[in-house]
């Protein structure tokens, strides 16, 4: 597994993409949106592996001063604590695209796409997931549990599983994958009735 990730995530429909470094992705692409999983196409996605931190800046580093004429804007959908604001391109997926290629013929690890990148680290949290819904159920009948504040943000975090892909048959205590199964009914939350 590589010590740092440069990764490039396109916004959903739109030809604008972030490049960044970071080492957990996914920690980081959860701070600019709570769906992330609706704002950033995540399978159309890049992720190229570093044995370093200082090795993925540098590579970062020469990328941002070769797109400039192809910077942008941040959207107004990312909050601007998020940090990034001036690591924005519109138009510049090719030359991201290619640069990753020769990443990869120099022997970094890319996955590019990188969809089964982002489920096989989904899955990785599975029993923080668990533990995460269990401490709710302890602290609240699901009953009110399903009518309370923090509701709204336990469906933000479950739905990521469906929107990649995957179910959510383990990754739930019984009661709260019930509750989330009756929740959205309109939408296949990989749960069997």
């Amino acid at each position: 597994m590589a010590a740092c990730y440069l990764y490039v995530l396109p916004l959903l429909h739109e030809n604008l993409a972030k490049l960044g470094i970071s080492v957990d992705p996914l920690a980081r692409v959860r701070a600019f949106a709570p769906r992330y999983y609706e704002c950033f196409d995540l399978p159309r996605s890049t992720l190229v592996g570093f044995d370093s931190v200082r090795e993925a800046r540098r590579r970062e580093a020469g990328l941002h001063r070769q797109l400039r004429e192809w910077n942008a804007v941040q959207p107004l959908t990312v909050p601007a604590w998020a940090g990034g604001r001036t690591e924005w391109y519109r138009g510049a997926s090719e030359i991201l695209h290619a640069a990753a290629e020769h990443d990869r013929q120099l022997g970094h690890e890319v996955h590019q796409p990188a969809g089964d990148w982002w489920r096989r680290r989904l899955q990785q949290e599975q029993a923080l997931v668990f533990e995460w819904c269990e401490q709710y159920l302890r602290e609240m009948p699901l009953d009110e549990l399903v009518r309370s504040a923090y509701w709204p943000r336990i469906v933000e975090v479950l739905d990521a599983w469906p929107a990649l892909g995957l179910g959510l048959g383990d990754v739930l205590p019984a009661p709260l994958a019930g509750a989330y199964r009756n929740y959205r009914r309109a939408w296949d939350s990989g749960l069997a009735p």
